[in-house]
Protein backbone atom coordinates (compact mmCIF):
# COMPACT_ATOMS: atom_id res chain seq x y z
CA UNK A 1 0.00 0.00 0.00
CA UNK A 2 2.73 2.65 0.74
CA UNK A 3 4.11 2.09 -3.01
CA UNK A 4 1.14 3.39 -4.41
CA UNK A 5 0.41 5.93 -1.92
CA UNK A 6 3.86 7.49 -2.51
CA UNK A 7 3.05 6.81 -6.67
CA UNK A 8 0.07 8.46 -6.26
CA UNK A 9 1.22 11.07 -4.27
CA UNK A 10 4.38 11.49 -6.56
CA UNK A 11 2.40 12.55 -9.78
CA UNK A 12 0.57 15.33 -7.46
CA UNK A 13 2.94 17.91 -9.24
CA UNK A 14 2.36 16.56 -12.76
CA UNK A 15 0.70 18.74 -15.00
CA UNK A 16 2.32 18.66 -18.61
CA UNK A 17 1.57 14.83 -19.18
CA UNK A 18 -1.16 12.60 -17.91
CA UNK A 19 -0.58 10.66 -14.37
CA UNK A 20 -0.71 7.14 -14.83
CA UNK A 21 -0.46 4.11 -12.10
CA UNK A 22 0.18 1.06 -13.22
CA UNK A 23 0.09 -2.28 -10.65
CA UNK A 24 1.89 -5.49 -12.83
CA UNK A 25 2.13 -8.91 -11.05
CA UNK A 26 3.30 -12.31 -12.22
CA UNK A 27 5.80 -15.03 -11.28
CA UNK A 28 9.57 -14.80 -11.89
CA UNK A 29 11.55 -17.52 -13.23
CA UNK A 30 12.45 -18.96 -9.90
CA UNK A 31 9.98 -19.36 -7.69
CA UNK A 32 9.27 -16.21 -6.68
CA UNK A 33 6.44 -13.70 -7.43
CA UNK A 34 6.44 -10.41 -8.20
CA UNK A 35 4.15 -6.87 -7.61
CA UNK A 36 5.75 -4.07 -9.84
CA UNK A 37 3.83 -0.19 -8.85
CA UNK A 38 4.85 2.14 -11.91
CA UNK A 39 4.47 6.01 -11.98
CA UNK A 40 5.29 8.71 -14.20
CA UNK A 41 5.86 11.18 -11.55
CA UNK A 42 8.92 13.42 -11.56
CA UNK A 43 11.15 9.74 -10.71
CA UNK A 44 13.98 9.15 -9.40
CA UNK A 45 17.16 11.25 -8.75
CA UNK A 46 20.26 8.85 -9.75
CA UNK A 47 22.29 11.25 -6.87
CA UNK A 48 20.02 10.03 -4.52
CA UNK A 49 19.11 5.95 -5.68
CA UNK A 50 21.91 4.44 -2.87
CA UNK A 51 19.77 6.28 -0.10
CA UNK A 52 15.95 5.97 -1.00
CA UNK A 53 15.93 2.92 1.76
CA UNK A 54 17.37 4.92 4.13
CA UNK A 55 15.33 5.50 7.53
CA UNK A 56 14.54 9.25 7.65
CA UNK A 57 15.17 9.89 4.10
CA UNK A 58 12.45 11.39 2.02
CA UNK A 59 12.37 13.85 -0.69
CA UNK A 60 8.41 14.96 0.89
CA UNK A 61 7.72 18.16 2.65
CA UNK A 62 5.98 16.80 4.94
CA UNK A 63 7.52 12.98 4.91
CA UNK A 64 9.32 11.32 8.14
CA UNK A 65 11.60 8.82 5.73
CA UNK A 66 10.42 5.95 7.39
CA UNK A 67 7.79 4.04 4.43
CA UNK A 68 10.39 2.73 2.20
CA UNK A 69 12.96 1.27 5.24
CA UNK A 70 10.04 -0.17 6.51
CA UNK A 71 8.36 -1.72 3.43
CA UNK A 72 12.17 -3.48 2.31
CA UNK A 73 12.49 -4.82 6.33
CA UNK A 74 9.25 -6.46 5.95
CA UNK A 75 9.85 -7.64 1.98
CA UNK A 76 13.14 -8.88 3.12
CA UNK A 77 11.67 -10.27 6.54
CA UNK A 78 9.76 -13.16 4.22
CA UNK A 79 12.71 -13.67 2.46
CA UNK A 80 12.18 -11.28 -0.69
CA UNK A 81 13.47 -7.87 -2.60
CA UNK A 82 12.61 -4.37 -2.71
CA UNK A 83 14.17 -2.48 -5.35
CA UNK A 84 13.93 0.76 -7.26
CA UNK A 85 14.78 2.11 -10.61
CA UNK A 86 13.41 4.56 -13.14
CA UNK A 87 10.40 4.40 -15.56
CA UNK A 88 11.01 5.03 -18.99
CA UNK A 89 10.32 7.80 -20.25
CA UNK A 90 9.10 9.20 -16.63
CA UNK A 91 8.30 8.42 -13.10
CA UNK A 92 9.55 5.61 -10.68
CA UNK A 93 9.04 2.00 -10.97
CA UNK A 94 9.29 -0.07 -7.76
CA UNK A 95 9.42 -3.65 -7.95
CA UNK A 96 8.70 -6.30 -4.36
CA UNK A 97 9.83 -9.62 -4.78
CA UNK A 98 8.80 -12.55 -2.83
CA UNK A 99 9.47 -16.50 -2.47
CA UNK A 100 6.76 -18.74 -3.61
CA UNK A 101 7.46 -21.33 -0.81
CA UNK A 102 9.00 -21.07 2.44
CA UNK A 103 12.59 -22.88 1.20
CA UNK A 104 12.77 -20.41 -1.15
CA UNK A 105 12.77 -17.79 1.27
CA UNK A 106 15.09 -19.15 3.67
CA UNK A 107 17.47 -20.22 0.83
CA UNK A 108 17.22 -16.42 0.21
CA UNK A 109 17.79 -16.80 -3.71
CA UNK A 110 17.99 -14.18 -6.13
CA UNK A 111 18.34 -15.09 -9.91
CA UNK A 112 17.91 -12.23 -11.43
CA UNK A 113 16.00 -13.54 -14.07
CA UNK A 114 13.13 -11.49 -15.91
CA UNK A 115 9.70 -11.90 -15.10
CA UNK A 116 6.78 -13.51 -17.76
CA UNK A 117 4.42 -11.54 -18.46
CA UNK A 118 1.32 -13.19 -16.93
CA UNK A 119 -0.79 -15.03 -19.40
CA UNK A 120 0.92 -13.68 -22.53
CA UNK A 121 4.23 -16.24 -22.95
CA UNK A 122 6.50 -13.28 -23.30
CA UNK A 123 9.24 -11.55 -21.26
CA UNK A 124 8.14 -8.65 -19.22
CA UNK A 125 10.95 -5.82 -19.11
CA UNK A 126 13.09 -5.79 -16.00
CA UNK A 127 14.40 -2.41 -15.24
CA UNK A 128 17.55 -1.94 -14.17
CA UNK A 129 16.70 -1.67 -10.36
CA UNK A 130 19.18 -0.95 -7.82
CA UNK A 131 20.72 -2.80 -5.75
CA UNK A 132 20.94 -0.85 -2.22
Amino acid sequence: MNLVVNAVEAMNGVGDRPRELTIVSGEGDADDVFVEVKDTGPGIDAAHLDRLFQSFYTTKTDGIGMGLAISRSIAEAHGGRLAAAKNKPQGAVFRLTLPITEATAKAGTDTGHSAEAAGTGQSAPKPPFAAV
